[in-house]
């Protein structure tokens, strides 16, 4: 029985605590709107403030003449998969925009000189973001002061209501896992990726996708899920550190635990393994659109064959700590604060899923088609295509999470509350499990056991994510997977753990991943092809007849539909 604990009003609600969700929620309370920030942990979490990442970057325009020669390195990677306009949006207004990184709360630092980002073909200005706790307690302040601003940490929003064709309201779950009840004008969507569906990722767990069910079910459309980065993170000997590519400029060799070089089987006669790794060093992403692909394809390959998922070592040149550019040391030195030695330290790595490069399709103002909706960051497919250029994401965050906040501002502002009622909400959310599980009558007591069947589920599901949908793909891999997951959605019935308070949030997590696993394996086995971000062992080379986007959709019926178009 669906019972609320008690009901909000807002003007807006925000869904989400990175990057995006924090700059869009300041604009909007600097605006006088009333607004409600949910996240499913603390403020400023997700992606953008990953712990074991010893910083971000932001790549920014550095003059009218660079904005064409930037969006030409974005054209280029993008493999014809990228919005032009979203694209040139963030060339013209990145300068601006990350002046206001302080407002924020965050310090952004300017690196000396101009550099490369990665996978750029020219170098431009790279500032830099770090020291997450200090961001986390300037962000704290700044919210504390404004009186319209509300916070939720620790919570979850199971579903959008809508009404007369936009977006009314929502219904949440607290950090209590009680039912609550929001009535609202707008919703903004920022709750990242959904890294944390692969077994091996470098997200924290809240990045699980949440927001893409979310929009998909309030009528909006998806696009480019297939093109999913993995990079290369450290498995020894911290499990889950960000591994920074840059240092392969004086890695000698990758090796398996028998000491024999795992790169030399893979490599073409026409590439040596120097020129691999010079190569590999200049991206942190897998592509297949570089001669650096050998890398990744060889330790994914070994993986695959031999289940072994300890990873491989890197064997460096010492004089890789000679080099002072502060692009190395403030790695090198944020290393060693963890205890690791690149040279001193057996260190292994191996791919980890880690950003979508695909999301909820939007306009240049993160407008989703459906009134009052909104997705901004990493949820949505904003300016990257098949390969992601390094730098553009956070500086999307601000780009868009101030055009979504002038855009929903004045659009909130033209229309009036809708009254939602008890039974509205509780409707909407019983439809949500309709169809999910076998019908099995649990005696009581059985919670223990049945939130143990989920756990052990939802890590089948990570398992065959990461072994099926990583950067080497196939159709029979692809097929097999599916049919697993499809098993794996009749073991149980999730409607139960959902009846249960304390296994709701459970339930609506392992609910999206049922939804996400199909929806991503799909797309991957549609696109029979190799392009940008993954590739395809029975389709190796990219096709010209897959030059257009495969969006995803659902019908008046419910059933999700896949199309390849060209918009």
């Amino acid at each position: 029985m669906i019972t609320f604990n008690r009901k909000i009003k807002t003007d807006i609600l925000v869904a989400g605590s990175g990057l995006s969700g924090i700059k869009v929620t300041k604009e909007l309370a600097d605006q006088g709107h009333q607004v409600l920030m949910v996240t499913k942990s603390k403020v400023a979490s997700g992606s953008s403030f990953y712990p074991l990442k010893a910083s971000l970057g932001t790549q920014v325009t550095k003059d009218e003449e660079d904005q064409q020669t930037f969006l030409s390195d974005i054209e280029a990677l993008s493999r014809g998969m990228h919005r032009k306009d979203l694209a040139e949006v963030y060339v013209k207004e990145i300068p601006e925009r990350v002046k206001e990184y302080q407002d924020i709360g965050v310090n952004a630092k300017k690196l000396e000189g101009e550099r490369k980002a990665c996978f750029a073909e020219n170098s431009r200005d790279i500032y830099l973001l770090s020291d997450w706790d200090r961001i986390r307690k300037n962000v704290n302040e700044i919210f504390a002061q404004y009186e319209g601003l509300n916070i939720m940490e620790k919570s979850v929003v199971v579903t959008l209501i809508q009404k007369e064709k936009r977006i009314v309201g929502a219904v949440l779950l607290d950090e209590h896992n009680e039912f609550i009840l929001v009535k609202c004008k707008a919703a903004i969507l920022a709750t990242g990726g959904f890294g944390s569906i692969y077994k091996h990722n470098l997200n924290p767990n809240d990045v699980d996708g949440s927001g893409h069910i979310l929009a998909l079910e309030a009528g909006a459309s998806l696009v480019n899920m297939e093109f999913i980065q993995f990079i290369p993170g450290i498995t020894t000997p911290k499990y889950k550190t960000l591994f920074g590519e840059h240092t392969l400029m004086y890695c000698e060799d990758m090796i398996d635990e028998n000491g024999n070089s795992i790169l030399d089987p893979y490599l073409p006669e026409y590439l040596s393994k120097r020129e691999c790794l010079e190569s590999r060093s200049t991206h942190g992403p897998f592509t297949h659109s570089m001669e650096s692909k050998y890398f990744d394809i060889a330790m994914m390959k070994q993986i695959i064959e031999t289940h072994s998922e300890k990873g491989f070592e890197l064997i460096y040149d010492p004089k890789l700590y000679e080099n002072k550019e502060e692009f190395y040391t403030v790695y090198l030195d944020w290393l060693k604060e963890k205890n690791i030695d690149l040279i001193e330290n057996e260190v292994r790595i191996a791919p980890f899923a880690h950003a979508s490069n695909g999301g909820v399709y939007i306009d240049t103002y993160g407008r989703t088609g459906i009134n009052g909706l909104y997705a901004i960051g990493e949820l949505s497919c904003n300016i990257e295509g098949a390969n992601r250029l390094g730098g553009n994401s956070t500086g999307a965050c601000m780009v868009f999470g101030k055009r979504a906040a002038i855009d929903c501002g004045e659009y909130v502002r033209t229309v009036v509350p809708y009254e939602i009622s008890e039974s509205e909400g509780k409707t909407q959310v019983a439809k949500m499990f309709e169809g999910f599980g076998k019908t099995e009558i649990y005696t009581d007591g059985a919670t223990h056991e049945i939130k143990g069947q989920a756990h052990e589920i939802i890590e089948n599901i990570n398992e065959v994510m990461w072994y099926h949908g990583n950067v080497i793909r196939s159709e029979k891999g692809l097929l097999n997977a599916l049919e697993r997951i499809e098993v794996l959605s009749k073991k149980l019935e999730i409607g139960l753990l959902f009846k249960e308070r304390s296994t709701r949030k459970l339930a609506v997590k392992l609910r999206n991943y049922f939804i996400l696993s199909k929806i991503l394996l799909r797309t991957m086995l549609e696109r029979k092809e190799s392009r940008g971000a993954h590739y395809r062992e029975d389709y190796p080379s990219e096709n010209p007849e897959f030059n257009k986007r495969l969006f995803i959709s659902r019908d008046n019926s419910g059933e999700i539909q896949y199309g390849f178009l060209n918009k």
